[in-house]
């Protein structure tokens, strides 16, 4: 199905995209310095009266249960300890500020009812597995739904598309996001979240909270997190389903495979964190729309899992990680995990007929690793192997993220570089090329470098096709490379 729209559109909404609060940009800012002020802490909260009042009235309600009464934030903050407070404080600051305004049909009491819930079970889930991350968790479970929010904001059109296709029950969210829009809301919260600044282990694990296969090599702590928030959304989705026995089933595979059996009892965790939100929603005027006995339901869908063995139930979730991956496959190359030829070719015929309705610059880059053979004759090919996907690595690294990137084929690259006038691509793209030139490529025990060649080539004209302008972007290549390569040349329209 051909995307809508894409990454960059909604990105470019600003003024519909979510951003942080004021108020809690300065409680996170005040936290993370490296010596945090306990009164520093508490003067940024009493700036917003409002705010202190509403973290005042929860501390001292019976969800805290505490002996005596707080009668101030920086009390609040000395007994309770500094991220609890923070969490309270930007818990209230989030919903406040993200509230239905009248406009629009997007369920805001649904999502805040979703969000805190899952910031709840994942806060309680990471108490058993690794305690010292249990308020990170909990600030990780109330924003990693951003990017849907985002996405509800700026594309309400498209996503109402994308809610219908996942009601339709051929897919799940993120998989119709995905198919419909061409990237998914965990993209999109990624980015957010990144853009305000927030630590990587934060961001990271909400770029894959419903795949955390896909999450590469990180510290431990952001793995953990990882984990914690993909279990907390199951358990988050089960409350919200009908019927919660395939749930729970799938959060037992995942708290053996993630090795947490030992610690997570997963009928009594359901039911404590059932019991947590009947405790914490009243604070945020957030009604149940049922008086669920999760004890019971949960004894009920045991029953139902009886005759369902637990060899079906990981085929089933391997069956889905399996479809998310050839999916995946189709339209990524698997040594880079940039887009593949096909993917590139479907993508700028998009980006073509955007950039014709928007008036906006295109320009294409067609780039080549100079005399890759000699790399493969003098080091092997494992070594040329490791080469191409640095040059992956640094591509993606020095280009923006809504700029696309493929692996043309061997050792050449393509790029798309959307609203970008060409004189600035060139200087894009120039320093693309110095900067692999400087990189050391590290295999074994050896240390090479690599030069590359730069063919670059703008759209021009209404009548010119995805051939014209790649076959330009070739030209523009072939004459880098006889210029001596290592260089970048562009394509002049001959008159």
């Amino acid at each position: 199905m051909e995307a809508a729209t894409d990454f960059e559109t909604v990105l470019n909404k600003s003024k519909k995209l979510p951003t942080l609060p004021g108020i809690a940009m300065k409680i996170l800012e005040a936290v993370q310095k490296e010596r945090p002020d306990l009164q520093e802490i508490a003067e940024v909260l009493s700036t917003d009266p409002p705010l202190s009042a509403e973290v005042l009235k929860l501390i001292n309600s019976p969800f805290f249960g505490l002996t005596r009464k707080v009668t101030s934030v920086f009390h609040a903050v000395s007994m309770l300890g500094m991220n609890v407070v923070k969490n309270m404080a930007l818990s209230f600051a989030l919903v406040k500020n993200f509230s239905n305004n009248g406009q629009g049909d997007f369920d805001y009491p649904r999502f805040w009812k979703y969000s805190l819930t899952t910031a709840i079970a994942a806060r309680m889930i990471a108490e058993k597995v690794a305690a010292e991350t249990a308020e990170d968790a909990f600030f990780l479970g109330l924003l990693h739904d951003m990017g849907l929010l985002a996405l509800a904001r700026c594309l309400p059109d498209q996503y109402q598309l994308v809610v219908q296709e996942a009601e339709a029950g051929n897919c799940s969210n993120h998989q119709a996001e995905s198919q419909i829009l061409g990237f998914d809301h965990m993209a999109i919260g990624r980015h957010l979240v990144r853009s305000w600044g927030l630590p990587s282990k934060f961001w990271q694990p909400i770029g894959c909270h419903h795949c955390p296969e896909r999450l590469s090599a990180v510290e431990d702590e952001t793995l953990t997190l990882t984990r914690v928030l993909n279990l907390a959304t199951v358990y988050a989705d089960m409350f919200q389903a009908e019927s919660t026995a395939t749930y729970l089933a799938v959060i037992d595979h995942y708290t053996k495979s993630y090795g947490y059996a030992a610690v997570l009892d997963v009928d009594q965790l359901a039911v404590a964190i059932s019991e947590e939100t009947h405790r914490f929603f009243p604070y945020f005027d957030i009604d149940f729309d049922d008086d669920a006995d999760y004890l019971e339901t949960i004894e009920r869908a045991r029953s139902e899992l009886i005759n369902v063995s637990t060899d079906f139930i990981d085929q089933l979730v391997a069956q889905q990680r399996q479809i998310d991956t050839l999916r995946r496959q189709a339209t990524h190359d698997g040594m880079t995990q940039l887009m593949n030829y096909q993917y590139f070719q479907e993508t700028l015929n998009r980006e073509i007929a955007r950039s014709r309705r928007s008036h906006s610059p295109l320009t294409v880059v067609m780039a080549d690793i100079d005399r890759f053979k000699a790399v493969n004759d003098t080091y092997g090919h494992m070594a040329g192997d490791h080469a191409i996907k640095t040059v992956a690595t640094c591509l993606q690294a020095n280009l923006r993220e809504t700029d696309h990137i493929a692996r043309y084929g061997g050792e050449e690259f393509a790029l798309i570089l959307y609203n970008i006038p060409p004189e600035e691509a060139l200087s894009v793209t120039e320093r693309v090329r110095q900067t692999i030139s400087e990189l050391p490529i590290r295999f074994d025990d050896r240390t090479f470098k690599i030069t590359m060649s730069f063919g670059i080539a703008s759209l021009a004209g209404d009548d010119q096709d995805r051939e014209a302008l790649l076959d330009n972007a070739d030209k523009a290549l072939y004459e880098a490379k006889s210029a001596g390569r290592n260089c970048c040349r562009v394509h002049r329209a001959r008159t």
